[in-house]
């Protein structure tokens, strides 16, 4: 619009529409309603063969310049527009000012429109939302910036892929919050949650891995072509977390429905066996987005006392049950959820020595993680 903008004013300023100054002042405001409206069609293309939120932004864009233009054009042909420039710009108009003062009717229009549609952004989320719906295969609330223009650059399709594999993650570590508050709490709320959270993190491995296979497709250079079936064992593991935090949500529901509740012993062993997992993804996390090797280690390092916990809590709760503090029915739901965290670790474990790697291929087999097997078992 600047060009557009920029043309009117170079004819306004010639005389192009007459040299009654405030007659070319209301010529050219139409024209720069126009320009407004123009300017989206530039929105529109970008977002063409992007993902559904992109979409839905160059369509809020459109509509608040063309509503607003809408609304200002009544204004501009009674007069009551050129009257607002005025009171901001209150010089003559000439063939030199009047270059500056169309100027400052595109800001006004700019600026009164998003004091106007500010309260009305809520209203007009919900009507792009509502007209522009996802593509079919295009999943919602997944992955939102995987650009299929960036396939040919490599280099930034891979920076955007592991960018959206740290989402993943963090979708994956809530669905893990979620099923064990549900378990602990007995909330069949949470149960829901961790339900649509787990068909998010699905959402994930699909788009992501589309997208990778998409990329594997063009030429990649060695360093690329290394880190791409790590990336895919990457979204693996994340995936099969999830299905664990669903597990999980299962085994809360179990316990719902029979009325079982853990014994004091077990529930302060379950919490620290939570908790463990819970730094472990913090620290997970942060070395996928960091890549920090240090954290990775620090990832191993809590898969080592996971395990060890492992083993001792499955012992202390079979005490408890052959003491009869605890039924063999919560037994079993005390166990698997012991046995759902350690997998969650194992998965997370996965993901750290990838990091440790280098997240190279050729780096995580053979010699590079045996000392770190080794350090665990010390």
């Amino acid at each position: 619009s600047s060009a557009s903008i920029a043309m009117v004013q170079s004819l306004a300023g010639s005389g192009a529409f007459g040299t009654e100054w405030e007659n070319a002042l209301n010529v050219a405001i139409p024209f720069v309603l126009g320009a407004n409206i123009g300017t989206t069609i530039t929105a529109q293309l970008a977002a063409l063969r992007t993902n559904v939120t992109s979409r839905r932004t160059a369509w809020a864009h459109t509509m608040f310049n063309v509503i607003g233009s809408l609304v200002a054009l009544p204004l501009v042909y009674t007069g009551l527009f050129g009257r607002a420039v005025h009171v901001v710009a209150p010089w003559e108009l000439s063939a030199k000012t009047v270059i500056p003062t169309i100027a400052v009717a595109h800001t006004l229009f700019n600026v009164v429109g998003s004091v106007i549609f500010l309260p009305l952004a809520g209203w007009l989320e919900r009507v792009v939302t509502r007209t522009v719906r996802p593509r079919r295969g295009e999943a919602m609330g997944a992955a939102v910036v995987l650009e299929q223009h960036l396939l040919d650059t490599p280099v930034l399709a891979l920076r955007q892929a592991r960018r959206e594999i740290v989402r993943m993650a963090r979708q994956a570590q809530e669905a893990v919050r979620c099923a064990v508050t549900a378990l602990m709490d007995g909330s069949r709320k949470q149960i829901e949650q961790t339900r649509k959270l787990e068909d998010s993190v699905d959402d994930f491995q699909t788009l992501i891995t589309s997208y990778l296979v998409a990329l594997s497709e063009r030429q990649l250079d060695d360093a690329v072509s290394r880190e791409l079936p790590v990336l895919l064992h990457m979204v693996n593991d994340l995936e099969r977390i999830g299905d664990h935090a669903m597990n999980v949500a299962e085994i809360a529901e179990r316990k719902v429905e029979h009325n079982q509740t853990f014994s004091e012993a077990a529930v302060a062993e379950a919490r620290e066996a939570i908790a463990e997992t819970e730094a472990m993804f913090t620290a997970m996390i942060t070395a996928l987005e960091k890549d920090d090797i240090q954290q990775a280690h620090q990832v191993l390092t809590h898969e080592g006392r996971i395990n060890r916990l492992q083993v001792q809590l499955r012992r202390h709760h079979v005490c408890r049950m052959t003491d009869g503090v605890c039924t063999a029915e919560t037994g079993i739901i005390f166990i698997d959820l012991v046995d759902n965290l350690e997998k969650i670790g194992d998965h997370m474990t996965n993901i750290a020595q990838s990091l440790i790697g280098g997240a190279q291929w050729f780096g995580i087999e053979g010699n590079t993680l045996s000392g770190e097997f080794e350090a665990i078992d010390q």
